[in-house]
């Protein structure tokens, strides 16, 4: 690869193989979906300018493991044969001999050092591997520019010198938005864009992170407390669960992991699983309103109002109601489904007339 002083940061249209190769990039990003909460499922393939050969491809498989660009990196630097492969080991927990382990454990390493800005498992891992040769990135979603448990995306790419980044969609984390666009730009790296406009490409990349930006967009209300949510509001919420109910369109949701609790010290400690938490966050977008079942997790109703705090908290939701085992999740949609504020209007009137006939 060219030195950085020389590279061209001059936007350009994608090709027809620029789109075939990214539309591989969201095929690999679908393998995740459903693992990464609260992460987003995201793809990457790593293409040889010269011969348009595939030389490393992965997926972000989940929370506090290396992104997509990372398990591409993996392969095309040697250390494993797949990082498609990887990353599917780590979806589904059968990394037996501890390879995939070490080797996240190497690269997060600079994120448990005194110094934050530290890149040494990254250089150690992937410097200057494409120093000989021309590679282009393509990726669903931008790369990130922020130590978190792990390095920045961005900065893995530049340390192994690829020649330029296509992205699928512009990610819009307030921590990354454009962030990441132009750390590889200031590294001389080309960075393409797909379309904003009509480019179903770019449509698809977007949908597939669709809850992740909702969850990460700023909201308009007290989404620690929910200090909006008065008596009226929730008789009124719970007034639409019952009617839902009573006519078997309240979305309800039963715990299916194996893990149980039998206290509060237990509860505090059980594992929330990412898929379900994915499965209840995608049901609280559409639905706004979603019955949690925990009798399969706690055996006390004190305990089963407790987890069902710590799902709502994970959720950025609120709990409506506790009845038995059960646990009445809210959270508006964007835009939102229900007007808080006419039915609670409409449940007191109700009231009121009850009390005076």
């Amino acid at each position: 690869a060219s030195s950085s002083s020389s590279r061209s940061t001059t936007r350009c249209s994608l090709s027809e193989d620029d789109q075939n190769f990214l539309s591989q990039a969201l095929e690999y990003a679908k393998i995740g979906k459903g693992h990464t909460f609260p992460n987003p499922a995201v793809g990457c393939v790593l293409v040889r300018q010269d011969t348009q050969q595939i030389i490393g491809s992965g997926f972000h498989p989940r929370a506090g493991y290396p992104h997509a660009e990372i398990f591409a990196l993996l392969e095309a630097a040697g250390h494993v044969a797949s990082g498609v492969e990887a990353a599917r080991t780590v979806v589904q927990r059968n990394d037996d001999d501890g390879t995939i382990q070490a080797l996240a454990d190497k690269y997060a390493s600079s994120c448990s050092s005194s110094t934050e800005s530290s890149l040494e498992g990254p250089q150690q891992l992937f410097g200057n591997v494409f120093a000989d040769i021309p590679v282009t990135a393509y990726v669903t979603l931008e790369p990130c520019c922020h130590f978190g448990k792990t390095p920045p995306c961005a900065s893995s790419l530049v340390l192994s010198q690829v020649n330029r980044v296509v992205v699928g969609a512009r990610d819009p984390n307030p921590r990354v938005d454009g962030g990441g666009v132009r750390l590889l730009e200031e590294a001389g790296i080309t960075v393409d864009m797909a379309n904003d406009g009509n480019d179903s490409l770019h449509q698809d990349c977007a949908n597939l992170i669709q809850d992740f930006v909702k969850r990460i967009l700023p909201k308009d209300y007290d989404v620690e407390n929910y200090s909006h949510i008065n008596g009226s509001i929730r008789r009124a919420l719970r007034s639409v669960a019952g009617r839902k109910k009573a006519d078997d369109s309240l979305v309800q949701v039963n715990w299916n992991a194996k893990s149980k609790a039998s206290n509060e010290e237990e509860v505090d400690e059980l594992e929330l699983p990412a898929e379900w938490l994915e499965h209840v966050d995608g049901l609280l977008w559409r639905q706004e309103l979603v019955n949690l079942r925990l009798n399969k997790a706690v055996n006390k109703k004190k305990l089963a109002r407790r987890l069902g705090e710590r799902v709502a908290s994970s959720l950025g939701a609120h709990v409506a109601q506790s009845v038995g085992h059960t646990a009445l999740l809210y959270r508006p949609g964007i835009p939102p489904i229900l007007n808080l504020e006419e039915l609670a209007v409409t449940v007191d009137e109700s009231s009121d007339s009850n009390n005076e006939s």
